[in-house]
């Protein structure tokens, strides 16, 4: 089968549905890893807000929304991409015409169940790998050095930057007077305002 009609009947409904979000979400996720601008946007987006949907543990994998916003969209279409096509191939050989088209209809929320599913079930060894809350954890900042990592920390804002054991940690920084330290100096991580979620820093002597 030659590339073009390959991609031809990956264009054909019902699986274009799913193969041109992949697409894009794939593109996009390529994209980030250079430029890392998807986590500034998507930092307070929750893919699955599970705490607020009743009955959402037997709806929903709790998975997805234990890893990154463009990996759990990007494996769910690709999988969601690969049942479509088959079970569509599979189906026109058995129907045609009208009925070929309500099945296909009837498919689409059908195959998106079973990809969430079938794409928590991959991601969940890597879960972990992803959760910030185990990840600090196992980490004291306080008293470490970092860099300024935004155009300015003050007593409303700011990131740092932290280097640990070959890691980098971005955080939340702010300042705990009306002064401000601009991109790229050195700090000193002093406490954690537990009301703001911040991390206290000063700047480095």
């Amino acid at each position: 089968m030659a590339v073009g009609e390959f991609l031809g009947m990956l264009m054909t409904f019902p699986t274009s549905v799913f193969f041109v979000p992949f697409v894009v979400f794939f593109l996009i996720m390529l994209v980030d890893l250079v430029f890392n601008v998807v986590e500034g946007f998507t930092a307070d987006i929750d893919l699955f807000d599970l705490d607020n949907l009743p009955g959402s543990g037997l709806l929903l994998p709790q998975v997805l929304s234990k890893v990154p916003l463009m990996v759990a969209l990007c494996v769910s279409f690709f999988v969601a991409t690969v049942i479509s096509f088959y079970a569509s191939d599979i189906a026109q050989g058995f129907i045609s015409g009208s009925i070929l088209l309500v099945a296909n209809i009837i498919s689409i929320p059908l195959v998106a169940y079973i990809s969430l599913a079938i794409s928590a079930w991959l991601l969940k060894p890597l879960a972990p790998l992803f959760d910030r809350k185990k990840t600090f954890a196992k980490v004291e900042f306080i008293g470490l050095k970092g860099r300024v990592h935004s155009n300015v920390v003050n007593r409303e804002k700011g990131e740092v930057v932290v280097l640990h054991e070959g890691n980098e940690f971005l955080l939340d920084a702010m300042l705990q007077d009306d002064s401000w330290i601009q991109y790229g100096d050195e700090v000193i991580i002093v406490y954690k305002d537990d009301a703001s979620d911040r991390y206290v820093v000063a700047k480095k002597a």
